[in-house]
């Protein structure tokens, strides 16, 4: 799709798509004759609004990093840096809005109904806004390359960039990490942990504390962005947020009894998986437009790996089960017996492995740079000669 259309406007076309999703919720509110075939209906048709969407945001991203870079005399890491920090930053905290939205609304009496019509709104809203921004056509280089390759070759240029590309592999746990500490706050901590601490049946502070999570993920990601862009690079940002991660896990794999867990440790969770996320939503995005030349590939590898990982991380979750309670042995709220140090030690292994990862990955484009720099100047002094 990126290929084909430009960034700007596969942006269009799964924001569009994007409009149908929220729709079906509204619709399975509306109509409870059909409310699981419309909400199943919503979350296929979001999933395949997001792989354009968020392919094509990267696109567009690294392109207006490049034009940044030019105008400003930065090099690409710096302007990447400091415009996905800005991107995160806006993109999270618009998201504590539209969850306080919800809240607010609720108590001014608007039903879900109501909720789910006023966010189809907005999306239809934000979908035309789109039509204004900037946009990034195909370069005349581009459209050749574009015409030369077959449907095929352009529809699995993210599997074969995962297959052949060695900088790709070793960057797999920073998204894995991600995906495994997402699915153990939802699954452990936001349905069962806060229940038995503060006595939080019915989920009250589930959407204040992830608030906190999407609050502190903006303003760390503008933090994190002009740190990049003056002072540390990607390098130690990201390596901050693999430790935020595995923090997370930390914290209940040394302290698994979960009655002894109090407000003030609890959001030190929440702030923590805040801190991660700005540096996955913000750093990540811009090291993978450095680092990969395939822009498309690259960030659509990012939707498939964090999907892919997700999806295997709510199955462990689920099907990680046990004999008898105890402090790793935990009954959950539909009274099953689940190992939650199962998917504890996943989000600590997988965070430790994204370190060494992504510096084995720096290494590999470093050298690949180097390289390429060297066969220029050869080349240039051979045309000298």
């Amino acid at each position: 799709m990126v290929k084909n259309v430009g960034s700007r406007n596969a942006m269009l076309v799964g924001m569009s798509i994007y409009c149908i999703y929220v729709g079906c919720f509204a619709v399975a509110m509306a109509v409870s004759s059909i409310r699981n075939i419309s909400a199943l209906l919503g979350g296929l048709v979001g999933g395949i609004g997001g792989g354009f969407l968020w392919t094509a945001q990267g696109s567009y991203f690294a392109r207006a990093s490049e034009e940044y870079a030019l105008a400003k005399s930065l090099n690409m890491e710096q302007s990447s840096a400091w415009l996905g920090g800005i991107f995160a930053g806006i993109y999270l905290g618009l998201e504590v809005v539209m969850r306080l939205f919800s809240t607010v609304m609720i108590r001014w009496g608007w039903s879900w109904m109501a909720v789910f019509v006023g966010y189809t709104v907005l999306a239809i809203v934000s979908a035309v806004l789109m039509v204004f921004a900037k946009d990034y056509p195909l370069t005349e280089e581009e459209r050749v390359k574009n015409e030369s390759q077959s449907v095929f070759y352009k529809s699995t240029v993210t599997f074969r960039l995962l297959w052949t590309n060695a900088k790709m592999k070793y960057m797999v746990p920073l998204s894995a990490t991600f995906a495994l500490s997402s699915v153990f706050l939802t699954t452990f901590v936001n349905a069962e942990v806060l229940r038995v601490a503060l006595g939080d049946n019915n989920s009250a502070y589930v959407g204040m504390l992830t608030s906190v999570t999407a609050a502190v993920g903006g303003i760390m990601s503008l933090v994190f962005g002009y740190a990049s862009q003056r002072m540390t690079g990607n390098d130690l940002i990201l390596v901050i947020g693999c430790l935020s991660f595995f923090a997370v896990s930390f914290l209940f794999f040394m302290y698994p009894e979960l009655s002894t867990w109090n407000f003030s440790w609890l959001l030190l969770v929440y702030t923590l998986q805040g801190v991660g996320r700005a540096t996955f939503e913000g750093a990540l995005k811009a090291e993978f437009a450095t680092v990969f030349e395939d822009k498309e590939a690259a960030f659509g590898n990012i939707i498939f790996q964090n999907g892919l990982v997700t999806t295997l991380g709510f199955s462990i979750a689920a099907n990680s089960k046990c004999s008898q309670v105890g402090y790793y042995c935990i009954e959950f709220k539909d009274h099953g017996l689940h190992n939650i140090m199962v998917l504890e030690v996943l989000v600590m292994v997988s965070a430790v492995l994204a370190i060494a990862g992504y510096q084995r990955a720096k290494m590999i484009y470093i050298r690949e740079r180097e390289e390429h720099e060297m066969e220029s100047r050869l080349l240039g002094e051979d045309h000298l000669l």
